[in-house]
């Protein structure tokens, strides 16, 4: 299986971005903007879901062997940590 480019590269981010149109049917203009949100809403959902839910999700969608889940979601709790310790409390996912 092809690794492909990784969409969280803030330049592939914005190449695709330039490709898709808001509902309006104009381009999106702040893409900055999009990709803060993007990079906060991912770490949000690292770090908030268990490591074992990780794992399993990562596999449901294809992807086999073992991902590290657990550098991920230590290092997206170490952003939290440091950039928003207000937000600490997030409630966890639930597994699913």
């Amino acid at each position: 299986m092809s690794r492909g480019k990784n969409f969280i590269d803030r330049a592939i981010f914005e190449d695709i971005l330039g490709q898709i149109e808001t509902a309006k049917g104009n381009k999106y203009q702040d893409s900055a903007t999009i990709y803060g949100d993007l990079s906060r809403f991912v770490v949000a959902l690292i770090a908030s879901t268990p490591s074992k839910s990780l794992q399993e999700t990562y596999n449901r969608l294809g992807w086999g062997g073992e991902a590290n889940v657990r550098a991920m979601h230590e290092a997206a709790d170490y952003w939290y940590k440091t950039y928003h310790p207000d937000r600490l409390s997030m409630p966890q996912i639930p597994k699913t």
